[in-house]
């Protein structure tokens, strides 16, 4: 009996988990390995005893139809939802118009929930932080900071992380594609999360800000089934 391909994807966030997904479901034997704790990258949400925050993505949008069919599958499943807020422009209005028949959705819920939605169908192993990639006769192998090197090896292996991540790990396993992630220069964003004792009396759930060094600001719990915060982004 001939055993399937064997892929290893490193990083996961909904790119990662997106192509384990599809390599899975291509026939592929899929491990995903990720550093943090769980899964959902840049779709990560902080949590407390009575409250929620998301401090990376605020939403997302699904203009292309292969993404919009796939996001009515997370609607389907409970996972993700609408998000009707009440829209404001803080600063020069004409510099940023928000689409008013543009749909957003989150995640439900909170914005993490697609990603382990999409993980719980896959091998994942999280706490797991991948140092090095190295090519040996019967396939890829991978060295972790926590245990070594993993015993799998695999056919292919696959890295969906940011490209300061990435450039040490192609270093020695391919570096023409080393050179092109060290090449690409990133612009960090900071996230503020702020929790009130009291309600805020605002006439707008979420707002582009074009003054200044913020860019947004929600109320995370104009969200479905969101926690009491508000998150400002710069």
């Amino acid at each position: 009996m001939i055993s399937p391909p064997r892929a290893a994807v490193v990083g996961a966030g909904i790119a990662g988990l997106s192509c384990a997904t599809l390599l899975q479901s291509a026939g592929f034997e899929v491990g995903v390995f990720d550093k943090s704790r769980g899964p959902s990258g840049r779709m990560s949400t902080r949590r407390g005893d009575d409250w929620q925050c998301d401090h990376g993505a605020q939403y997302f949008t699904a203009r292309d139809p292969g993404f919009r069919a796939e996001v009515a599958r997370w609607q389907h499943a409970g996972v993700a939802v609408s998000w009707h807020p009440r829209l404001h422009v803080l600063g020069d209005p004409s510099a940023h118009v928000p689409d008013p028949a543009l749909e957003r959705f989150v995640g439900l819920p909170r914005m993490s929930a697609p990603c382990r939605f999409l993980a719980d169908e896959l091998d994942l192993e999280v706490d797991t932080s991948i140092r090095q990639l190295q090519r040996r006769p019967d396939g890829w192998h991978l060295l972790s900071a926590e245990r070594g090197w993993l015993e799998r090896s695999f056919d292919a292996a696959l890295l969906a992380l940011p490209a300061p991540q990435a450039a040490p790990l192609l270093r020695e396993a391919a570096p023409g594609l080393a050179a092109l992630a060290g090449n690409v220069v990133m612009h960090g964003a900071w996230a503020l999360m702020l929790r009130f004792a009291a309600p805020l009396e605002l006439p707008f759930d979420a707002a582009f800000v074009n003054a200044g060094p913020l860019r947004w600001i929600a109320r995370d719990n104009s969200k479905p089934a969101a926690g009491s915060a508000c998150v400002a982004t710069g």
